[in-house]
């Protein structure tokens, strides 16, 4: 049995993945600004490092939202998280090196020519221009963790995830993920009988999504077959599959039942055109690994949204 801390654990992702962990035999603690964790304050982060010793820190906190969110905010955005990234590594270091460290890391870090994202291929371009100040601290944690890794030798587990979704979100389109901020914007349309919806972007991006529930079952089978040699090298969380931005909505009303029409507003950024996940290192080490449906995953989702109206 571990203790095991969830770093932004009521956020998105972490809600999600809490929610799974509280089902193994682990002690699991979900931390965030609500219990007074600051981790962008150094003394903060040893204060409840210092009293809790976790064997294991799962890193789900970062400033992060929409396209539209991280380059209006791009200076906080970099600000922000790279604060945060180096305070991790630093009292880890000071006060729990042989504790395990994992990162779910964004597919923003992959260079913004890529379609189809390999892990060997991480470093061999500039990110897109659209997600410049969050892709850079996914690349700074990547380089902490190495060079913490070189000189201290912590241990990080780095799995690279793609699109998320799944309940707990925000309801601020301007922070929400894509597909959360399209199912709510089509739940609150029906429930409010408007005739028409407008969409950022034109809807030809292509995407791979991932039910945020599946990243903790992840989490627990790691644990379960926890091997250095495994887990020396990131890891895409891969279907190599993806779909458009408009399939996705489609499936979305179709889910929900929505009458009314569609305007895309193709003043805002689409942002890179493909973004599809190599799955082959995924599948050596989890060759088993079964995914969320989609839609069963958007119905989970819808219903999350639909709770929400109806309070």
């Amino acid at each position: 049995m571990m203790k095991i801390i969830i770093l932004g654990g009521h956020g998105f992702v972490g809600k999600n993945v809490g929610k799974i962990l509280q089902s193994t035999r682990h002690d699991v603690y979900s931390l965030s600004r609500k219990d007074g964790l600051d981790l962008t304050v150094y003394d903060s982060i040893l204060e409840f490092l210092n009293d809790l010793k976790p064997d294991c820190i799962i890193n789900c906190a970062a400033k992060v939202g929409s396209l539209n969110y991280v380059s209006e905010q791009a200076a906080d955005v970099i600000d922000t998280n790279t604060r945060m990234i180096l305070n991790i590594y630093k009292s880890l270091k000071e006060t729990l090196p042989g504790c395990l460290l994992i990162n779910p890391i964004a597919n923003c870090v992959f260079p913004g020519h890529l379609e189809k994202f390999s892990e060997n291929l991480l470093w061999s371009g500039p990110l897109h221009q659209s997600v410049l100040s969050y892709g850079a601290t996914r690349r700074i944690l990547l380089a902490a963790d190495k060079c913490y890794q070189m000189q201290y030798g912590l241990r990080s587990i780095n799995f690279f995830v793609p699109n998320m979704y799944g309940p707990y979100d925000s309801t601020d389109p301007n922070k929400a993920h894509a597909l959360n901020a399209l199912v709510n914007k089509v739940v609150k349309a029906k429930i409010e009988g408007e005739e028409s919806i407008n969409v950022w972007g034109s809807g030809i991006a292509i995407r791979e999504w991932l039910y945020a529930e599946d990243f903790g079952r992840v989490i627990i089978e790691t644990f379960d077959r926890d091997d250095n040699y495994l887990f020396s090298n990131p890891i895409n969380i891969g279907q190599n599959y993806g779909l458009s931005i408009r399939s996705i909505l489609d499936i979305i009303i179709e889910e929900v039942g929505y009458k009314g029409a569609i305007h895309w507003d193709r003043s805002m950024p689409d942002g890179a055109p493909k973004k599809v996940m190599e799955d082959l290192r995924f599948r050596k080490v989890f060759p088993d690994f079964e995914f969320t449906d989609l839609k069963k995953g958007v119905r989970k989702t819808i219903e999350y949204y639909e709770s929400l109206d109806s309070n």
